[in-house]
């Protein structure tokens, strides 16, 4: 078998952008179960990392869970932990972690993660920054808000060397908001919390020339931080951006 990665990846963003996720799950265990039956690596690795994202983002933790233990036997079984490719399935079972309540336990995954990617790619590897924002929120669950802020930091000092980051970067500055607030209260972060939102804001408006359906996901993200500060007028465009691309998609309704 020698199946086109890219193609199976085009359809695949497809279907997310349409919020099709039935048709999605069925596609990632259709070539899961082609390259378990043909041993081709590379489809297996992408069905299985795709489902660890798939199901968290559903919120289906019984289903998220196996796929992390099934992309673990796999790296283990070829010994691939300690590659690139080995780093980034391990970042996602951390994410996978966090998102059922289990910091913890993710905590470290985003450790080996971190090792390996800081071994391997150029410093200024974008990678290393979606590495350090997901390290960076487990951290705050558990309440270590310094090396949290220092994580994002880090991750802005990485997206701003390049162009088209906006959207990873004012997804990176919301998140700091939060941790600005767990740390010194409401009112003492006060000051922080508006240069983040503000920050946040004008990278989400250049931003909007993205138009598709990633950026509708990140309006979506977004929006209930701007609500939850107050900024009702950002939280409403933010709102019907998404919606307005969402419909013009034909994105079906979710649940």
């Amino acid at each position: 078998m020698s199946a086109d990665i890219t193609r199976i990846l085009n359809k695949l963003d497809s279907l997310f952008a349409r919020r099709e996720y039935a048709e999605a799950e069925r596609l990632l265990r259709y070539w899961e179960a082609e390259g378990e039956r043909f041993g081709d690596d590379k489809v297996y690795y992408l069905a299985v990392n795709e489902q660890m994202g798939l199901y968290r983002k559903l919120e289906r933790r019984e289903d998220a869970m196996a796929a992390v233990d099934r992309m673990l036997r796999y790296l283990d079984r070829k010994n691939r932990r300690m590659s690139v490719e080995g780093a980034t399935a391990l970042l996602n079972a951390g994410t996978v972690y966090k998102a059922f309540g289990q910091s913890e336990e993710a905590l470290p995954f985003f450790e080996e993660a971190s090792f390996v990617y800081e071994e391997l790619l150029p410093a200024g590897d974008r990678r290393l920054a979606g590495l350090y924002n997901n390290m960076s929120s487990a951290l705050s669950d558990l309440a270590r808000y310094d090396e949290a802020l220092e994580l994002c930091e880090k991750a802005l000092s990485i997206l701003a060397k390049s162009d088209g980051n906006e959207a990873e970067e004012a997804i990176t500055y919301l998140n700091m908001t939060g941790m600005y607030e767990a740390r010194d209260g409401l009112e003492a972060a006060q000051d922080d919390i508006d240069r983040c939102l503000s920050a946040a804001q004008e990278k989400l408006e250049k931003a909007s020339t993205l138009d598709n359906g990633y950026f509708a996901f990140v309006c979506d993200k977004c929006a209930p931080t701007f609500a939850y500060y107050g900024w009702f007028g950002e939280k409403n465009l933010l709102t019907e951006r998404a919606r307005a691309i969402y419909e013009r998609l034909g994105a079906v309704e979710e649940g």
